[in-house]
């Protein structure tokens, strides 16, 4: 095994050849152990020097010791997601769980829950994508199994973890405001998405507060050609000196958009984004975006599902601040745009 990765229970379990509950058992101190096994566990467990997690300790007979996440549709281009699953994976790794990855087939975002569970597959679930009334949340809920969201729920007795994403776009509006903007337009999703209509009341909030038009608004599904195509219909009907957008795939094709209007993205128009994807460091200008502290988010879910696993008192709910990245296309000071003809 790698020598730099610390020993998991499945390690232990594998080395001394029996299953993770045989060695959760003998960390435990369970009696009915064989003597030649528990020995063969215990010679495992120095040879490795394996430490028990708190999941190995508190976890009963006949768990799985993994967590299971249900991949959307649209995993293989989102960014996001891939440094979300990459913090999940290494969290649980230190509480000697792993994570099951899973598909999701169709429409029906509950049926590959039930096929899981059916099977025996998990301890515990992390949803991410979180909808308005999510049924998958009173699917979990109703049979009692250990779940935490990456996203807000409207039930309150429900684990959570959320990026503040109202505050990281007023951030935005606050840092183009500095700059003298007063021009601000919002370049949002369809209306029902939970992530962008919290992130739409950011804007319309500290538009508000800041004595701005906060009806400089548009929406857009979340695609780089759309962005760059709505960009004529957005310098006719506000007349932005800058955009504030919903996601870093939209606002690099507001950026792409301006150019094709004979304008120059961060001198003429400010732009910023929201997720800090690579594609905003690279471009050029390169993009003022908001980084999503997918580590804490990671870490924090992890936490949530361990407490509830092994009966410990857990936070329900938790808001974390995103970090706004400024680069340069918010280099420059408001200007009335130089509109090419």
């Amino acid at each position: 095994m790698d020598p730099v990765k610390r020993p998991t229970i499945r390690d232990v379990a594998e080395a001394a050849g029996v299953s993770t509950a045989t060695v959760s058992n003998v960390v435990n101190g369970h009696p009915h152990v064989r003597g030649k096994t528990r020995a063969k566990v215990l010679e495992a467990i120095e040879k490795l020097g394996y430490r028990a997690s708190r999941a190995a300790k508190s976890l009963p007979a006949g768990r799985t010791f993994l967590l299971a996440y249900c991949l959307p549709a649209d995993a293989a281009r989102n960014f996001a997601l891939d440094v979300f699953l990459h913090h999940v994976v290494s969290r649980a790794a230190e509480e000697d769980l792993e994570v099951l990855l899973f598909a999701q087939k169709g429409g029906d975002r509950v049926r590959p829950y039930a096929e899981l569970i059916r099977r025996g597959g998990a301890d515990g679930f992390v949803l991410s994508g979180i909808d308005y009334r999510d049924p998958r949340v009173a699917f979990l809920q109703e049979r009692a199994i250990p779940f935490a969201c990456f996203g807000r729920v409207d039930d309150e007795s429900v684990a959570s973890v959320d990026v503040d994403g109202a505050s990281g776009i007023a951030a935005a509006v606050n840092h183009l405001h500095s700059l003298g903007h007063e021009r601000i337009a919002f370049v949002g999703w369809p209306e029902g998405s939970a992530t962008g209509d919290d992130r739409l009341a950011g804007f319309v909030g500290r538009a508000g507060a800041l004595g701005l038009d906060p009806g400089r608004v548009v929406r857009s599904i979340d695609d780089f050609d759309l962005g760059r195509k709505l960009v004529p219909a957005l310098l006719r009907d506000h007349d932005p000196t800058a955009v504030v957008s919903v996601s870093d795939t939209l606002a690099l094709g507001v950026m792409a958009g301006l150019r094709d209007e004979g304008l120059e993205p961060g001198r003429d128009v400010a732009v910023t984004g929201f997720d800090d994807i690579p594609a905003a460091s690279l471009a050029a200008p390169s993009l003022t975006s908001l980084r999503q502290p997918m580590e804490q988010v990671g870490a924090l879910l992890v936490e949530h599902l361990v407490a509830r696993l092994t009966g410990e008192d857990a936070p329900i709910s938790m808001l974390v601040q995103p970090d706004l990245i400024v680069r340069d296309s918010t280099a420059g000071t408001a200007r009335s745009p130089a509109r090419g003809d």
